[in-house]
């Protein structure tokens, strides 16, 4: 098989080394290539790797044929070269197939998909997104340059610790080392652009801060918040105390009651001023204490601001009144 791969097209001028875009090359690179691809092969049988490969990379040179390259694969491959035979092989395959109209490199083709697949048994494969390509400057897997056309592709890699390199147009590259098993395939995403932070334009948003001045107003709210639930219990048991001494009276005096019973009459307006004022209270209570939590959960404009701001209250409370007094 490598004597009719590497041998088997030479004897036409017209079709070796030759594509659709490309003019037939000169009797002299003719020549040099097919001496360069006979020495390749004699050194492949004598199992002279590395010298064949030199023998096939001048053939190549001299003609850019698939079989010369061909023999480039299967001799890095002889040489425990995986991961490279795995590349070679498939820039045969992509040679072969830009020539497929000329119909001679069919069997060239065939044998290199058969026997990359084979070398893929024995590596991985891994697929690297890249989001905002246009801020990437190149993408490197395992120390191998991987083209443009191969992102978002699977890319061959030995198993084990892999580094994938992406560089960045924009800020430093971006990093990431895997662990790889054989057979494995592995898909990651790298962005390329960098995350953008806040401008120091007025765009930007200031942090909120609740300065330790408004925090101290969080007592007065419970205090505030307290008295009103005070205040509103008061105006309960007064508001009944009264309706049921008003109850009572309406039923024994009918209409005007007797001096007799004027203890009861005052002890029922008593009863009403308290319930009246415990309504106040309550609602003053409660409203100041709202009032006073929000200012204590709620920041100022700025740092500064919070430095220089300073809470003063005083609550104050008298019959019929409730109320709050300071700076806030």
């Amino acid at each position: 098989m490598l004597s009719s791969l590497a041998l088997g097209a030479l004897p036409s001028t017209q079709a070796y080394g030759q594509t659709a875009t490309s003019t037939a090359p000169s009797p002299e690179d003719l020549k040099k290539a097919r001496a360069a691809m006979t020495k390749g092969v004699a050194l492949f049988k004598a199992h002279k790797y590395n010298e064949a490969i030199i023998e096939f990379r001048a053939s190549y040179a001299a003609v850019a044929s698939p079989n010369s390259r061909f023999q480039v694969a299967r001799a890095l491959a002889a040489l425990g070269e995986t991961l490279d035979a795995y590349l070679e092989y498939e820039g045969v395959i992509e040679d072969a197939t830009a020539r497929a109209s000329e119909g001679k490199y069919v069997d060239t083709m065939e044998n290199a998909v058969v026997e990359r697949d084979q070398l893929g048994e024995k590596l991985a494969l891994v697929t690297i997104d890249v989001l905002h390509p246009e801020a990437a400057g190149g993408l490197q897997i395992g120390g191998k340059e991987v083209p443009r056309s191969r992102w978002g592709k699977p890319f061959p890699a030995n198993p084990g610790p892999v580094e994938v390199v992406l560089s960045s147009t924009a800020g430093p590259p971006v990093r990431e080392t895997l662990t790889l098993a054989v057979g494995e395939k592995k898909e990651l995403s790298l962005d390329p652009a960098p995350v953008a932070g806040p401008s120091d334009g007025g765009g930007a948003e200031e942090e909120v801060i609740v300065p330790a001045s408004r925090r101290a107003l969080r007592p007065y709210a419970y205090v505030a918040g307290g008295v009103g639930v005070a205040g509103f219990g008061l105006f309960t048991v007064a508001g009944l105390m009264a309706s049921s001494t008003y109850a009572d009276l309406s039923e024994t005096c009918g209409g005007r009651c007797p001096a007799s019973r004027q203890s009861d009459v005052d002890a029922g307006k008593t009863q009403q001023t308290l319930a009246n004022l415990g309504l106040i209270v309550g609602a003053v209570g409660i409203a100041a204490g709202a009032t006073l939590f929000v200012l204590s959960v709620t920041g100022s404009e700025s740092a500064k601001d919070a430095d220089e701001t300073t809470a003063r209250t005083q609550l104050l409370l008298g019959p019929g009144y409730a109320g709050l007094r300071g700076t806030f």
